[in-house]
């Protein structure tokens, strides 16, 4: 009777079909470690980039910092012109008014006449060194001279403020362009990721890892660190400070602003205004900065203590309480407000 099991494949067939599934799985393989190096070359391209965001964010904060601080001098200085300018306009209608006088009565000295005619601080010296003026009229020049003097110095620390407010004013805009050009380049990096692939890198992970119990030192510290803990998951965005989004700065100077203490819009500064602490010393409320970048100080959260810390990190991402040991940047060091 015939078989009816099926042909026996021949050896160098079944040795054929046995390659091909190896070169396959081989191939698979490939493609997996591949697709593991691409995930974690793109979490390092972004996180660099980010890096680079968050510094030009930084910079630009510190910018216009500088920028607001020296348009406060300048309205002062404006100020100070007015007056200055106000008081020189009312001694010269007095000197007016007093040659009119003596010009009805019995004609105009000759000391008045050349002092309104010619340079007040020029004449007063000539006319004091030939006792050719009275107490009265002396007093004038004097007061005159000196409110131009005023005005003119005024007029040119103004300009020189102006100057420098501009400078900083168009530093911001260069560090504003790079921060976004920053984050545009961390986006593309991984646009061609899944959304899942896309959420774990920009997360980070690590967001929850302790539970805190430490207590806050004192009324101030608590407060700034109830604020902060009431802005997890607000969004960041690019040089906000609240009151739903914020940057890095942002978060930590309204957290202590709401403790009532002022600190300034940017990291490296908030550094060096506060008070420098451990880490074994650092309490809830205290500061923590990092490096972004070696010896630049680009970052900042607040230390709520048992090795957590609130921060809001970059763009694309939320504010967030992480572990010390998890959020990817060198401690720099702790300040206390």
């Amino acid at each position: 009777m015939p078989s009816h099991r099926a042909p026996k494949l021949s050896t160098r067939k079944a040795s054929a079909v046995a390659l091909v599934g190896v070169a396959a799985g081989s191939t698979l393989l490939m493609q997996g470690s591949a697709h593991a190096e691409t995930l974690t070359q793109a979490k390092a391209d972004y996180n660099q980039k980010m890096q680079q965001s968050e510094a030009a964010t930084e910079a630009y904060n510190a910018a216009t910092e500088q920028a607001a601080t020296l348009q406060t001098k300048v309205n002062a200085l404006q100020a100070q012109i007015s007056s200055a300018t106000a008081e020189m306009s009312s001694l010269q209608r007095t000197m007016g008014l007093q040659a009119a006088q003596q010009y009805e009565s019995a004609g105009m000295s000759s000391t008045l006449e050349l002092a309104l005619e010619s340079s007040p601080e020029t004449y007063l010296n000539k006319a004091l060194a030939s006792n050719e003026i009275s107490q009265k009229e002396a007093q004038l020049l004097k007061e005159l001279a000196t409110a131009k003097s005023q005005v003119a110095a005024d007029q040119k620390l103004a300009q020189t403020e102006l100057t420098q407010q501009q400078a900083a004013v168009n530093t911001a805009k260069k560090q504003k362009t790079s921060a976004l050009s920053a984050t545009a380049q961390a986006k593309s990096v991984i646009s061609t990721l899944s959304a899942a692939q896309q959420q774990t890198i920009v997360s980070g992970g690590g967001s929850t890892s302790n539970t805190v119990t430490a207590v806050a030192p004192n009324s101030r510290a608590a407060i700034a660190v109830a604020y902060a803990k009431s802005k997890l998951g607000d969004e960041y965005v690019y040089a906000a400070s609240g009151p739903s989004t914020f940057d890095c700065s942002g978060l930590t100077m309204e957290a202590w602003a709401a403790a009532g203490v002022s600190l300034p819009h940017n990291a490296a500064e908030q550094m060096s205004v506060t008070t420098s602490v451990s880490e074994s010393s650092a309490e809830p409320g205290d500061l923590v900065f990092f490096f972004d970048s070696p010896g630049y100080v680009g970052h900042v959260g607040i230390y709520i203590g048992d090795g957590m810390v609130i921060d809001a990190p970059h763009t694309g991402a939320t504010v967030r309480e992480i572990s010390l040991s998890n959020i990817g940047m060198q401690v720099a060091g702790f300040g206390r407000p």
